[in-house]
């Protein structure tokens, strides 16, 4: 079995970016993707028309939603991660199984509280928060699309990112 780790050199909440926006960290992906020979344009710190060309190549190969934005899934694929084989013990014995099979996560603003569902069933209740004015908590049906140990920052020690934009449910670093 092989681990993939990914220590990346900046926390998700800076990922943003419109076209013709500056920062430092978009001459950054623009050099990622230089590497990927996915874009000849020069390195100047813009997202412009030809990184928007590159981000959506990318996105392309590695199978992502096209969107021609970085979001957090985009973001962690450009960068490498270390692989680690890591050989079962033998005999193999059998773990606890802790999957559920009809899995759902319901969150209530109102009350704020996270619960998890085992199809209809409720399994735990959690306390949760539930974003600020800027960024408040969307309303609808999504899925996890990534899962991201340690995103550091204010994130806490787990980020699921949603389908949706750039949203997720994480830690604190302040319980």
């Amino acid at each position: 079995m092989n681990l993939r780790t990914l220590f990346l050199p900046h926390r998700l909440a800076f990922i943003e970016f419109t076209e013709d926006s500056e920062h430092q960290l978009i001459g950054e992906i623009q050099q990622l993707l230089v590497c990927k020979n996915l874009y000849q344009g020069p390195i100047h710190n813009k997202y412009d028309t030809e990184t928007i060309r590159g981000i959506t190549l990318f996105q392309e190969r590695e199978n992502l939603p096209v969107t021609g934005m970085v979001d957090p899934l985009t973001y962690c694929r450009l960068h490498q991660a270390s692989i680690t084989t890591i050989k079962p013990q033998s005999p193999a014995t059998k773990r606890a199984d802790f999957t559920l099979p009809r899995a759902n996560l319901l969150i209530a603003t109102s009350t704020r509280q996270l619960t998890l569902f085992n199809g209809n069933a409720p399994v735990r209740q959690y306390p949760v928060g539930i974003g600020k004015l800027t960024t408040p908590t969307p309303l609808g049906d999504y899925a996890i699309a990534l899962k991201v140990m340690n995103p550091g920052g204010v994130l806490g020690t787990r980020w699921l990112g949603l389908n949706y934009d750039s949203y997720g449910i994480h830690g604190t670093n302040k319980p």
